[in-house]
């Protein structure tokens, strides 16, 4: 807390425009009429939560969903590199220059898939690295067809990938390429945003450092809001592909 300045006096602040005591106890959090959020999906396995979760991301969303193992992972991952990177006409033009691919930091991920055997004369991997500072991690992004991140979970309901902000994985993997990668293990499915967001206040309440941003991306980037036309890749990637690890 001492290096949140002038803490104390912007609570002061705000207590006295509320006319009333400042709270200095914790507060007991309401009980909830109806638990309803907490229902659904719940008495569901991992495999058919897996089952809703790649159905609505090939239906709803757009986007294929591959599931495989950590033996196969790199091989995986290396057949939808291929694909994002093949132009769409097939050509064979050596002159172009080629197709790159930046990889998150994440030593979970790195534990399990090695991105050299991805690294070719037509296809440069790059791993971010924090050593390097903001910017040319930015401009490696940027160039970037292809990013790969592994997820902390993915929600069935909605098939919404989670990630936590963390200097081994820049939001920038995930934001400006092309085509967006997911890695997440099955262990890691959840029902919906009621799971994943009580992970959060749980470490909350143990004390633990909270990552300064959670991402929630749905499939690849859209909108419709004009005229209700979906239109995809305006803020973000154009495609997504979920790797599902069998881990269990």
């Amino acid at each position: 807390m001492s290096q949140i300045h002038n803490r104390d006096s912007f609570l002061d602040n705000i207590a006295n425009k509320l006319g009333r005591p400042r709270q200095t106890e914790p507060v007991e959090r309401p009980k909830l009429k109806h638990t309803c959020h907490h229902e659904v999906m719940a008495e569901f396995s991992t495999d058919e939560l897996k089952d809703v979760l790649v159905n609505y991301t090939r239906t709803a969303l757009g986007s294929q969903a591959i599931e495989t193992t950590k033996a196969a992972l790199t091989a995986t991952l290396a057949d939808v590199c291929k694909k994002y990177c093949t132009d769409e006409d097939n050509s064979t033009d050596t002159t172009q220059a080629p197709c790159e691919t930046i990889v998150s930091a994440d030593s979970r991920l790195l534990a399990i898939f090695d991105p050299e055997q991805l690294d070719t004369p037509e296809h440069i991997v790059h791993i971010w690295d924090t050593k390097l500072g903001y910017g040319p991690n930015i401009e490696v992004a940027e160039r970037a067809k292809v990013g790969i991140v592994f997820a902390e979970q993915a929600l069935a309901e909605s098939g919404t990938m989670v990630l936590y902000s963390q200097p081994a994985q820049g939001r920038a993997i995930s934001l400006l390429p092309e085509a967006s990668i997911f890695v997440v293990p099955k262990s890691h499915l959840v029902a919906r945003l009621t799971q994943a967001t009580a992970v959060l206040h749980e470490k909350a309440k143990k004390g633990e450092r909270l990552p300064s941003c959670v991402n929630f991306i749905s499939g690849p980037s859209s909108t419709a809001d004009i005229e209700l036309i979906k239109v995809i890749g305006v803020h973000g990637p154009i495609y997504a592909t979920y790797v599902i690890i069998d881990d269990m």
